[in-house]
């Protein structure tokens, strides 16, 4: 699969998570995937479940 369909395949995955994103935003996270090796060698739909599984971390919040 080139490069081209994988972003558009991710980004209409992202759509289906994130759908009050702009069309512009979600192709950009989607390019951004397809740039690193560890997304681009799996199935576009299964790079962004993976990616968007890993959510956003939490601060720490400190020692006492």
């Amino acid at each position: 699969m080139d490069a081209n369909e994988w972003v558009v395949r991710c980004s209409a995955r992202l759509h289906a998570q994130w759908p009050r994103i702009d069309r512009e935003q979600r192709d950009e996270v989607a390019a951004e995937l397809w740039n690193d090796p560890r997304w681009q060698s799996m199935e576009p739909e299964r790079a962004t479940a993976e990616w968007l599984r890993q959510g956003i971390p939490a601060e720490r919040e400190p020692s006492r």
